[in-house]
């Protein structure tokens, strides 16, 4: 007797598989803090080129620690149209959403209000590819990650301080470091979950 073959389940299993190295959080993490400090300095302009380079250097390391441990799947490339429209919708909604909380909370042409609210923004913003990573894996820790984010941006958004852009710079930093730690140790159980077989000499 067949079994039925429910193919996108096989695919959440592999794509929740291969992210169990963390690293997506170590590298999204350090694109955080690093922007956060470039609202403090232009020094860590930076930023950019991690933005530029993420794919490949997440690429390179899973190369080196990841596949050699668990494997390599290549999986189906969404389209680029499909995934574009997907974000654009996404960002349109979170702006019409900050539109209208400044305009019950705030002046809309008040462009300090903006600046106040931006850690709300940015939160709401993470909450796509968050989402997008848990609608592929399956895994509850996107979710985590996601109301984290949108709880951190609300808070930094309403407390005070004497710069506005200090909420937002606090909340890339924290929020950040908080993946990148979490990253850190997602990756150091996957070592230690999947150690590298050793071949015995003659």
């Amino acid at each position: 007797m067949t079994q039925n073959i429910n193919l996108k389940e096989i695919e959440k299993k592999a794509y929740r598989d291969s992210q169990q190295d963390g690293l997506m959080e170590v590298m999204m993490g350090l694109i955080l803090m690093t922007f956060g400090g470039f609202f403090y300095s232009p020094v860590f302009s930076f930023y950019i080129l991690l933005i530029v380079f993420a794919g490949r250097i997440v690429e390179f390391i899973r190369r080196r620690y990841t596949h050699p441990r668990i494997g390599f799947v290549k999986f189906h490339e969404e389209n680029p149209k499909d995934a574009l429209t997907g974000v654009f919708l996404f960002e349109v909604a979170v702006i019409v959403i900050m539109f209208t909380l400044i305009s019950i909370f705030g002046e809309v042409t008040d462009y300090s209000q903006w600046v106040d609210w931006s850690p709300l923004f940015f939160g709401m913003i993470l909450v796509g590819p968050f989402a997008h990573a848990q609608s592929r894996s399956g895994n509850v820790r996107y979710t985590g990650y996601a109301i984290l984010s949108v709880v951190l941006g609300l808070f930094f958004s309403l407390a005070e301080f004497a710069s506005g852009r200090t909420g937002l710079i606090l909340y890339l930093v924290l929020m950040g470091g908080f993946l990148f730690i979490s990253g850190l140790f997602i990756f150091a159980r996957f070592l230690r979950r999947y150690p590298l077989a050793t071949t015995g000499g003659a």
